[in-house]
């Protein structure tokens, strides 16, 4: 009789259980019964890219993914670290974390994990670890960074395949695998993580006015000091920051160098428009421009290769890399906003010693032809020839300026060239270089924003021979010998050397201190809008 009753009990149990699991099941949603049981209702991925797609269908053959994510631990060790995206500049709402939280309380309740939950997480997987190696605005065209022909991405989804599966053990440490092996990238995400930690939600803004110097007092003066304070530039006691009454005094004075310092302006601890410009950027705007330097890094992670011609547009500076170390640097002319310099990866293959410059079309038009129609010498002063479509070579009075088109302008080798002694040339499709200048009192500027798209080296002659030092003797001398002579002549590298030409806005040194510089171009706000 016991033995009866306690099966009966056990019977009416699991008659309980059933019914639970059933009526709870009736009271989903009906979409989310969907999504549980039939994966053909699936809400759509959101890249479709044949990238992603052989990704996903390798990593789920591979894997046993159906298996592999029925382990609570395992999915709760993939939201934390699609969590830590965080610190990337990534949203990890992008990676389904939402749903695979309801995922995760759904399979601790009832055992059971749908397959549209284990698609979803697979996609979240894949896409963090393709986010991080690749970037994930790095196929869209609006931002994309031109290649030579010889040069390949090797984008092969294997490859990430296989670094998922390799990670599935510690996934946090696949994402840490996954994220760009480079100082650059290191040290900004740590700047980032500090900043989001130190930043308040707002900081004083400073009123436009005439440009505020030491020994000013004033409302405006100690609103400076509120807006310095806030981001740690002035350590000055909180009762001495708030009188209204204090003085722009040394201390105040040198943050205000510290800051201009940080912000890639003209050091002279006076503030104008341009300080106060970059004063009165918002701390979440701020954020926003880290965010979208993290995203620029991971494109060009791969790009930076050991021996490398680093020409960084937004800061006007160039860098030659040899075997990974920094060899030579030096200031650089950039393009103007309206002729921006363009971002490109190619191969330095020789050099023009003493070269003529054939003037681009678009200077021409623009630039050259209104002056020589004001002045019948502009061209003969300068030592440019014009020729017609024929190669023929004209006199400034011989030729028709009413139809310039037809017209062809090539200035000579000598001091006054525009090109100066050398320019480096490399394959790319914008018709740019890299060239000395007779230009040398423009490097001075702070923002160095002059050319028309084309890279102007401070001591080219320098670099040139920074790429020749490991020619034989004999090889140097012809070079000598060429640059001496006036003519103009090409010469080969005795082997190639990457060049990259890449513009970002933010840089942190390993402390993670950052410098931001201005957005000439305009750019941080176009990606930011792609990152979301």
């Amino acid at each position: 009789m016991e033995i009866r009753l306690y099966k009966n009990h056990t019977i009416r149990n699991v008659w309980r259980r059933a019914l639970a699991v059933a009526v709870c099941f009736c009271l989903l949603p009906a979409a989310e019964a969907l999504h549980r049981i039939d994966p053909d209702q699936c809400e759509p991925l959101p890249d479709n890219s044949s990238f992603h797609h052989a990704a996903m269908a390798r990593f789920s053959t591979q894997s046993g993914s159906a298996e592999l994510w029925a382990d609570s631990q395992r999915l709760q060790a993939l939201i934390d670290a699609l969590d830590s995206l965080a610190a990337d500049g990534l949203e990890p709402a992008d990676y389904h974390t939402d749903a695979l939280k309801h995922a995760l309380a759904h399979f601790k309740t009832w055992g059971q994990l749908g397959k549209c939950d284990i698609r979803l997480a697979n996609d979240a997987y894949l896409r963090a670890l393709t986010d991080l190696r690749f970037g994930k605005t790095h196929k869209r065209e609006e931002h994309a960074i031109w290649y030579a022909a010889t040069l390949s991405r090797g984008e092969d989804p294997g490859g990430v395949v296989t670094l998922a599966l390799n990670g599935l053990d510690n996934l946090a440490q696949a994402l840490t695998d996954a994220r760009p092996d480079l100082p650059r990238y290191r040290y900004l995400r740590r700047g980032f993580v500090q900043a989001q930690a130190d930043f308040p939600q707002t900081w004083a803004q400073v009123p436009n006015g005439p440009t505020l110097e030491k020994g000013d007092r004033g409302d405006r003066v100690a609103l400076l000091r509120e807006r310095l304070a806030a981001e740690g530039y002035l350590t000055s006691p909180p009762a001495v920051r708030g009188q209204l009454g204090a003085p722009f005094d040394d201390d105040l004075e040198l943050a205000v160098e510290r800051f201009q310092r940080r912000h890639s302006l003209t050091v002279d601890g006076k503030v104008g428009a341009r300080t106060i410009d970059e004063l009165n950027i918002s701390p979440q705007q701020r954020l926003e421009q880290i965010r979208a330097n993290l995203e620029r890094l991971r494109w060009l992670a791969r790009d930076m290769e050991r021996t490398l011609l680093l020409v960084d547009i937004a800061a006007a500076r160039i860098h030659y890399y040899e075997d990974g170390d920094l060899i030579w640097s030096g200031r650089a002319q950039v393009g103007k906003p309206r002729r921006a310099t363009p971002e490109l990866k190619s191969v330095i293959t020789h050099v023009t010693v003493n070269p003529h410059w054939n003037m681009p079309r678009s200077i021409f038009l623009r630039d050259a032809l209104p002056s020589i129609l004001r002045d019948p010498l502009y061209l003969s002063k300068r030592g440019i020839r014009v020729y017609d479509r024929e190669g023929n070579e004209l006199t400034q009075t011989e030729a028709d300026w009413s139809n310039p088109h037809g017209l062809r302008l090539r200035q000579d080798p000598g001091p006054g060239n525009a090109l100066g002694q050398v320019a480096l040339r490399f394959s790319n499709p914008f018709a740019v270089y890299l060239h000395d200048t007779p230009a040398a009192s423009l490097f001075e500027s702070q923002n160095r924003f002059y050319s028309s798209g084309c890279v102007r080296v401070e001591d080219a002659m320098t670099l040139t021979r920074m790429l020749f030092r490991h020619a034989s003797p004999d090889f140097k001398q012809h070079f000598e010998t060429v640059r001496t002579s006036g003519e103009s002549q090409n010469i080969h590298l005795p082997r190639g050397v990457y060049i990259l030409m890449a513009y970002w806005t933010a840089e942190a040194d390993a402390s993670g201190q950052i410098t931001y510089r201005p957005d000439v171009y305009g750019s941080d706000g176009q990606l930011l809008a792609l990152l979301e």
